[in-house]
């Protein structure tokens, strides 16, 4: 078990390692239209399009690196406080919640890729780029954070039955 464990923290560190890298571009992208548009009053139609689909990446491959850092929000004023075992206690009632939204979301986010790429829908803008491969990177992500959240929960059960934190 702690291998698997640790092969899901593995994948999601690297995948929002790699992820993060995307931020220079996306910034890149911003700078060039901003200067081509407010200084050489030159507009683009592409940009917007592009900032979009990694902006997207960036939070949905990001997720699961997120989960596994413990970066999403939380009231560690009142949880910090409680003995191991009942944060271990809360945590495992809150991950049943926590999993079966994401696993709810992956189920229509994957119908939504897979009707998306079967159509080979595209973004309705003047440029139209595919939104498909956008759309089955959203299916990856929610499945990465998905399994992070699953190996979190599984980490809470052996702390509340152990009482000896594992992370």
């Amino acid at each position: 078990m702690g291998k698997v464990l640790h092969a899901i923290d593995t994948i999601n560190e690297w995948m929002g390692k790699i992820v993060a890298w995307l931020i220079i571009p996306l910034t890149l992208l911003v700078v060039f239209d901003v200067t081509l548009r407010y200084v050489f009053n030159m507009p683009t139609i592409w940009v917007w399009d592009v900032n979009v689909q990694l902006q997207g990446a960036i939070v949905v491959l990001g997720g699961g690196y997120a989960l596994l850092h413990r970066g999403h929000v939380s009231v560690d004023i009142l949880v910090n406080r409680l003995p191991i075992r009942r944060r271990a206690l809360l945590d495992v009632i809150m991950g049943i919640f926590l999993i079966g939204g994401i696993a709810l979301l992956l189920w229509r986010v994957s119908l939504y890729a897979w009707h998306s790429v079967l159509i080979r829908e595209e973004f309705t803008s003047t440029f139209a780029p595919p939104t498909y491969p956008l759309k089955v990177v959203m299916a990856i992500g929610i499945g990465a954070m998905l399994l992070e959240g699953i190996a979190g929960w599984v980490r809470n059960i052996i702390t509340l039955l152990s009482g000896v934190a594992k992370r």
